[in-house]
């Protein structure tokens, strides 16, 4: 039985509403049948969201900030309150282990909307400079769009700054992924009336991205585009705010680099990229799913990856011993094993991993971890976003072949680094890592989780600006410069 209501609504007021076009099937990944479903907001919905979201803002924007903070901390609190539900809808959703939901969307989110209350209390939102009076204010209306894939989590990325910022919200969020995003919505408005606040700070229409997507980036009543997901689709957002002059936040995809350094210890730090890189079975943007390391250590790495690997246990994503769960959606799982051919038909050697459908379960779109060797630096699995648990082994000559290897891709999300951690060799890693042109590099294993207001973002393919901390606030704002 599913836990989930049989429709997830769309959220206007700070209550569901159950109107629209065409319906949406949401399938569990792991017994492939119908858990529930949305329907199709449309034109006509997301008018009415936006139109209630500027009077939200109209009001919200002249709370102060640490009046805007306490709702965040609020918001906070409520989510951990219902953190079981939470993370067992994400989990209903899209297929992630509970455990990593738990961590994932209940627990970094709840990190990321205090440490952003933070912020909130603490940027100088006026100051003095250049001989005038700097105004900082919420920016207005923002139109988010979210992918399935960390739900909570990156929803609450840009809802966080945008109310910091004292902005309001109207949300799309992946149809796949409906019903954390509903919930989440009437908690911020359960928040609201603690406070006294508007209750449609965040309103949710539910639908597809060239439906419903379409008709939020084009409306002309936003002030904020911010959008997570695939280049593709970035690209149509940007367009879509370059004709209404709309500032748009974009965080798109990754091919992240995890550069071992000569001296590191390959039996802990190769167990570490590997868990970092099939982490959601490698359905996260920021993945290491290139591996990096001296080319005269393959036949160790190789080792350590086939025994590391055998203890990937995939199954049920509510038994709490599954490592990873399924991937999203049948058509998911065939592209990522597409990938995988391609690759093997292109030299690539499977050094673990059959590039078959997994036979884990009876049910449920599983892949085993696959990690292949032997492919040129041109190779499509290389250079392309897989989005699946495909990990590719690069071996380096010297530190320099390294960085240029780390940097020869179109993206420029994330990377890691990672030595044998005395001071002379973590002094090379933080050396090696200002090196690679990545909007974020973690440096011998530090994990978002304890640096939850660092900066998050990247450059070319990647996108352009910056969510979470001071800059994700700053993006939800405008400056006026007052001269006497």
């Amino acid at each position: 039985m599913s836990p989930l209501p049989v429709l997830a609504g769309h959220v206007l007021g700070g209550e569901e509403r159950a109107e629209g076009g065409d319906r949406h099937d949401v399938v569990s990944p792991f017994t492939e049948e119908v858990v529930g479903a949305s329907r199709e907001a449309g034109a006509g919905l997301v008018d009415e969201a936006v139109r209630r979201a500027r009077a939200a803002h109209e009001q919200w924007t002249r709370v102060d900030p640490a009046g805007r903070a306490a709702l965040l901390e609020t918001l906070a609190d409520l989510l951990e309150r219902d953190g079981d539900a939470v993370a067992t809808t994400v989990s209903t959703e899209m297929g992630m282990p509970l455990w990593l939901a738990a961590a994932t969307q209940v627990d970094l989110p709840t990190r990321v909307l205090r440490s952003t209350a933070a912020l909130t209390r603490t940027l100088a939102w006026v100051q003095t400079a250049e001989g005038a009076v700097l105004h900082r204010r919420g920016a207005g209306v923002v139109g988010a769009i979210t992918p399935w894939n960390m739900p909570v989590h990156q929803i609450v990325a840009k809802v966080a700054a945008a109310l910091g910022a004292g902005c309001a919200v109207v949300l799309k969020p992946s149809e796949q992924t409906p019903y954390d995003a509903a919930r989440l919505a009437l908690l911020v408005a359960e928040a609201a009336a603690v406070h006294g606040a508007p209750a449609d700070l965040l309103t949710v229409v539910q639908g597809t991205g060239p439906v419903t997507g379409a008709a939020l980036t084009q409306h002309p009543g936003l002030d904020r585009l911010t959008f997570t997901g695939s280049v593709a689709a970035g690209r149509l957002v940007a367009a879509a705010g370059a004709a209404t002059l709309t500032p748009a936040t974009l965080e798109l995809g990754g091919k992240s680099p995890a550069v071992v350094l000569p001296d590191a210890d390959l039996a802990q730090v190769v167990p570490a990229v590997l868990a970092s890189g099939l982490v959601n079975s490698g359905q996260a943007c920021n993945a290491t799913t290139r591996l990096l390391f001296p080319a005269a250590v393959l036949p160790e790495v190789e080792e350590v990856v086939r025994a590391e690997v055998d203890r990937f246990v995939l199954g049920d994503p509510a038994d709490p011993a599954t490592r990873q769960g399924p991937l999203v959606t049948r058509a998911h799982r065939d592209r990522v094993l597409g990938h995988v051919a391609g690759a093997v038909a292109g030299g690539g050697r499977l050094v673990v991993g059959s590039g078959r459908p997994s036979e884990a379960s009876g049910t449920g779109w599983f892949v085993d971890p696959v990690v292949i060797a032997d492919l040129p630096a041109d190779a499509p699995a290389v250079q392309q976003e897989i989005f699946g648990p495909v990990l590719v082994l690069q071996g380096y000559a010297d530190l320099d072949h390294a960085v240029a290897l780390a940097n020869d891709t179109r993206y420029g999300l994330s990377a890691e680094v990672w030595s044998a951690g005395t001071d002379g060799s973590r002094a090379t890693a933080l050396a090696v890592a200002a090196e690679i042109r990545a909007g974020q590099v973690k440096v011998d294993g530090v994990r978002t989780r304890e640096r939850p207001a660092v900066p998050f973002g990247g450059s070319g393919d990647s996108g352009w600006g910056r969510e979470l901390g001071t800059h994700g606030l700053l993006e939800m704002t405008e400056l006026t410069a007052v001269m006497a």
